[in-house]
């Protein structure tokens, strides 16, 4: 009987027509039946022609009669080809260039590692923001645009972290130090989206502005407080607005000769942020119930605020130039139980169209 028998039927083939499937040599006709059975018992089912089982890789000798073939990866040789695999030696030129290969990687990994932390940093910050956590967002975005700030989408991630926070300082460093304020793409959504917020910021803080200087004028406290209303309402991611427009609630309180709202506003301000300000603020308050009923329990504890309010401004240039301007009118207040503005009070005291904060 020539050739090499199948494993299922035991016939004879040429070993160019057998296949190897888990080790049996298979015929054509045998190899269905057998590779389902093998896929069913959880075996690998891959069959591959006998040949390139039975030749040496290297010269093509038939195996079959090699008592010993050797197996070197994947593939088989001969017992005289098999030393030549296994002691192969590469040439020097080659392993000087694989030497210099790896070098040149080691080098580009060094020198590339800031561009992945820089694009680690803009993945995590982008989703943070999809999960409206801002806070957590805009230190990574920042390190981002910091080190490419020509890129539109790092610096309008950045931007619109710094908004929902309420950092406008920040939003207008990203904006306006990417190519000078100028965007690829004007109809871009995340360029829409941004620049929403970002003019919907200024508008407010534009009403802040005007009703800050309404507040020198006498009569408009109501007006200004309005309007500081407007400005929190239109941006409510900066908190400073809110306290702006109760602070000026005070002021209209104050122009309609509501003292008791007056000094119930110094009161709470006082409780929530005790400063050299709100101390101040409280004995404003306290000195106007002083001036119009004449209790000297009012008096005696605006004197104690007052004196509150210069040991708190210790060593704070800014709240003592305001006390400077302030402490006079309040002890004119309680020297003469006269409420008059502040404009009347300059006009008065410091000289004609002065405005001193």
């Amino acid at each position: 009987m020539s050739g090499t028998p199948c494993s299922s039927c035991n016939q004879p083939f040429p070993v160019q027509s057998l296949f190897d499937l888990n080790g049996q040599t298979l015929c054509k006709s045998c190899v269905p039946a057998a590779s389902e059975q093998a896929r069913q018992s959880g075996l690998s089912h891959t069959v591959v022609p006998l040949i390139t089982k039975s030749i040496c890789a290297r010269c093509n000798t038939f195996l079959g009669s090699d008592s010993a073939p050797v197996q070197i990866g994947g593939l088989r040789f001969c017992q005289t080809c098999a030393p030549l695999i296994k002691d192969f030696d590469y040439p020097v030129w080659l392993k000087m260039s694989m030497a210099a290969l790896l070098l040149l990687l080691v080098v580009a990994l060094a020198n590339g590692r800031k561009y992945f932390q820089v694009g680690r940093d803009l993945y995590v910050g982008e989703h943070l923001i999809e999960q409206g956590k801002y806070a957590e967002a805009l230190p990574r975005l920042v390190a981002a645009v910091k080190f490419a700030p020509n890129s539109d989408k790092a610096s309008l991630l950045t931007a619109k972290a710094a908004l929902h926070l309420g950092d406008l300082k920040t939003a207008s460093e990203a904006l306006q130090g990417h190519n000078g304020g100028h965007f690829e793409d004007g109809n871009d959504a995340q360029f829409v989206e941004v620049n929403g917020l970002w003019e919907r910021a200024n508008s407010a803080l534009e009403k802040a502005e005007r009703a800050g200087k309404l507040t020198d004028e006498d009569g408009k406290g109501a007006e200004a407080a309005e309007l500081m209303h407007q400005a929190a309402a239109q941006y409510p991611e900066l908190p400073i607005l809110a306290a702006a427009a109760e602070s000026y609630d005070a002021g209209a309180a104050f122009d309609r000769k509501d003292y008791d709202a007056y000094l119930a506003f110094g009161e709470k301000d006082w409780k929530l942020h005790p400063s050299a300000s709100s101390a101040a603020t409280l004995a404003s308050g306290l000195a106007c119930k002083f001036a119009v009923a004449n209790d000297p329990a009012y008096k005696l504890r605006a004197i104690e605020m007052l004196e509150k309010a210069k040991q708190l401004s210790q060593g704070d240039p800014d709240a003592q130039k305001n006390l400077e301007e302030y402490f006079p009118r309040i002890q004119y207040r309680l020297d003469t139980r006269q409420i008059i503005s502040k404009q009347e009070y300059d006009k008065r005291f410091r000289g004609a169209g002065l405005q001193t904060k």
